[in-house]
C-alpha cells in the first residue's frame, strides 16, 4: 500500500470473458492505444440523491476534496500482492488478506466481498489481463463487488475496470444501510477510467456491478474526508439570488445568513471587467450598455455565477 496518483491505462482487449465467467489470464491481447478515456456518468433517479458531486478526473476529485476537508485521505493501490490472478478468499481487508495479501498490508477502513453465495474476491496483478496497475473485486462474472466502510468516509474514488460491458452501476448506501444514491458509469471496456464523487452525508457500502455481467473491478483506491461542510456550502452558495433581472439600472443581490460577500465581479460580453461597485448589495448598472452580462460572486462558501441582462 502507498500513496499513489492516478495513472489512466489506455488498453483495449479482444476475445476475452466472452466465454467465461470468473477471471482467466490467458488470451488477453492488449495494445497502448495513447488516448485519454473518460468515463460518462448518468445519476438514475434512485434513493435520496445524496451525492453532492461527482468527478471523472483526479484533478477535479482533488480540488473538490481539498475544498471540503483537511484530512488526508486514505490510500491503496493493492500493491504487493501475488503475481498471478488469485482468488483471495471471502473478503480481503486489513484484517485478513485472505490468500493474497498478509494481515496488515492493506489500508484499514474498508472490506472488499463478492454478492455471491459464498462470496469470493480476485486479486488481479499489473499486466495480468492488460491493466496498469492492480485490481480487485468480485471472481465470478454474474456477483457484483461490494466494499464496506468502517470507519464511513464522505469522499470516495477509484478507478473502474469492466471487461465486457462498458456500463458500471454503482450504488451508494447509507451509515445505516438505506441506498441513498445510483449512478451509471459508462467507460471503455478493458481499460481503466476514474470515479470519484463526495456525499454530504457518511457512506457506509458502495456495491459495483457490471452491467449483463460483465466482470467489474476496481484499484487505485482513495476514501476519507468529512464533507458535510461542502454540502452545507453549496445550499448557502444556491440561495444567492438576483433580482430584477432583467434590469434597467439598480440590481441587488440577496445574500443568505452565514455568506460573506468577497468579490463581486460584473464582466462584459467581451470579457472586460465594468469595475461597477457592490454598495450595500447593490450594483448600480444605469451606467453600462444594454446587453447581456456575466456577475462573478466570491463568497466564503465558494463562487456563484449568474446571467444578468441590463435592458
Amino acid at each position: 500500500m502507498k500513496k499513489t496518483t492516478y495513472l489512466l491505462a489506455f488498453l483495449t482487449a479482444t476475445a476475452f470473458a466472452q466465454q467465461e465467467t470468473s477471471y482467466n489470464s490467458e488470451t488477453i491481447p492488449s495494445s497502448n492505444t495513447g488516448e485519454t478515456t473518460i468515463a460518462t456518468i448518468t445519476r438514475v433517479d434512485n434513493g435520496r440523491a445524496a451525492v453532492v458531486d461527482t468527478f471523472t478526473t483526479l484533478a477535479e476529485f482533488n480540488d473538490a476534496v481539498l475544498a471540503c476537508t483537511d484530512d488526508t485521505l486514505q490510500s491503496e493501490d493493492f500493491t504487493n500482492g501475488p503475481g498471478a490472478i488469485t482468488t483471495c478468499g471471502e473478503t480481503i481487508s486489513a484484517a485478513d488478506g485472505g490468500a493474497c495479501f498478509p494481515a496488515g498490508e492493506l489500508e484499514t477502513g474498508f472490506v472488499v466481498s463478492s454478492s455471491a453465495d459464498p462470496s469470493s474476491v480476485v486479486n488481479i496483478p499489473p499486466g495480468a489481463i492488460g491493466n496498469t496497475d492492480s485490481l480487485v473485486g468480485a471472481t465470478s462474472f454474474a456477483a457484483f463487488t461490494i466494499i464496506e466502510f468502517d470507519p464511513s468516509p464522505q469522499a470516495v474514488a477509484f478507478d473502474i475496470w469492466e471487461n465486457i460491458d462498458p456500463v458500471t452501476i454503482i450504488r451508494v448506501f447509507s451509515l445505516g444501510g438505506d441506498l441513498i444514491d445510483t449512478f451509471n458509469a459508462n467507460t471503455p471496456t478493458n481499460t481503466q477510467t476514474f470515479f470519484g464523487f463526495y456525499a454530504n452525508e457518511p457512506i457506509g457500502s458502495i456495491e459495483l456491478e457490471g452491467a449483463n455481467d460483465s466482470g467489474e473491478l476496481f484499484g487505485n483506491f482513495l476514501f476519507g474526508g468529512d464533507c458535510s461542510n461542502l454540502g452545507i456550502q453549496d445550499e448557502l452558495l444556491a440561495k444567492v439570488t438576483t433580482y430584477p433581472n432583467p434590469t434597467a439600472g439598480q440590481l441587488s443581490l440577496t445574500v443568505p445568513s452565514g455568506l460573506v460577500i468577497e468579490k463581486v465581479s460584473l464582466i462584459d460580453i467581451t470579457g472586460k471587467n465594468t469595475q461597477v461597485q457592490l454598495i450595500n448589495n447593490t450594483l448600480d448598472m444605469s451606467g453600462l450598455a444594454t446587453g447581456v452580462y456575466i456577475l462573478k460572486i466570491e463568497t466564503s462558501a465558494g463562487i456563484s455565477t449568474q446571467r444578468v441582462i441590463k435592458q
